[in-house]
């Protein structure tokens, strides 16, 4: 374990007394640990050397135990123990739950922010946004558009993005549709989220009434786009709205992948022409 501590994590001799122990030689610990164990290993080292006060240390850990563990678990746990939390590697950790796709600590984690008083920034509204649209946390997700809003946020694009995410991923289709006519510059994204919110409603004439809007707009229709609304196609049995959107991929000569392949085939099958869609099918395997 002496070896260990010594060469693995960088501590220098004299393991008996923690004299040697200083902020600058946990941070080269923390930045060569690669499992859990060791990190466990210098978190006992900050404990021992009464350095737990130090939020930057305790972050820090916090966002090495993210790199080297699949769970974040006891990357939370020591989160919880952060007393005034640094605003900057608060919002880098809150991303990177996002990004696990761990939308209930995500949201854990921006509650622990707000009672501490932590601010957040553009760049993660998005992320708890996305948690709570996972999550289908209206209230939370409504409490965090009126902060956006306090903030003056509510016009940033990435901002506006999770909000239409947000509000389609708890079903109310309306709210989002708002946010997303206010919008003055719409990218590719917030027209997916959108179209794929009234397909996930079931609300399939408003899935081609927009796809209309974004054909007349500046933003071409990507393989996404075009595979939920084939998709809205199948399910709503409208065939002629389907050869349309077949029609249009080949006149515009887009590109198109397995994903959209598929889409096709089972657009096809829905709608009862199950010659053609085996015949799209054998394409695509051969």
């Amino acid at each position: 374990m002496s070896s260990l501590t010594h060469t693995t994590l960088g501590f220098p001799p004299s393991p008996g007394t923690t004299s040697y122990i200083t902020p600058a030689t946990i941070f080269t610990a923390l930045s060569s640990s690669t499992t859990t164990a060791h990190l466990k290993q210098v978190h006992a080292q900050i404990l021992r050397s009464k350095l737990d006060r130090s939020s930057s240390l305790l972050l820090k850990l916090v966002l090495a135990s993210c790199a080297v563990s699949p769970s974040l678990d006891y990357a939370l746990s020591v989160f919880n123990q952060v007393s005034n939390p640094d605003a900057l590697l608060s919002n880098k950790f809150l991303r990177e739950f996002s990004r696990r796709g761990s939308p209930g600590k995500t949201l854990l984690v921006y509650e622990k922010m707000r009672k501490e008083g932590v601010g957040v920034d553009r760049f993660s509204f998005p992320a708890i946004l996305k948690a709570a649209s996972k999550a289908s946390a209206l209230a939370e997700g409504m409490e965090v558009h009126g902060v956006a809003t306090k903030l003056g946020f509510c016009t940033d694009p990435f901002v506006e993005t999770g909000l239409i995410r947000m509000y389609a991923g708890c079903g109310r289709i309306m709210e989002a549709r708002v946010v997303f006519d206010k919008m003055s510059n719409r990218d590719i994204v917030a027209w997916s989220i959108m179209i794929d919110g009234y397909l996930q409603s079931g609300l399939f004439n408003k899935v081609f009434d927009l796809f209309e809007e974004l054909k007349n707009s500046n933003i071409e229709p990507d393989g996404m786009i075009l595979s939920i609304i084939l998709s809205a196609c199948g399910r709503a049995g409208n065939l002629s709205y389907g050869k349309a959107v077949h029609g249009f991929i080949i006149e515009n000569n887009l590109a198109v992948d397995s994903r959209l392949q598929s889409a096709l085939v089972a657009m096809y099958a829905s709608c009862g022409l199950m010659d053609f869609a085996q015949e799209l099918f054998n394409k695509m395997i051969t």
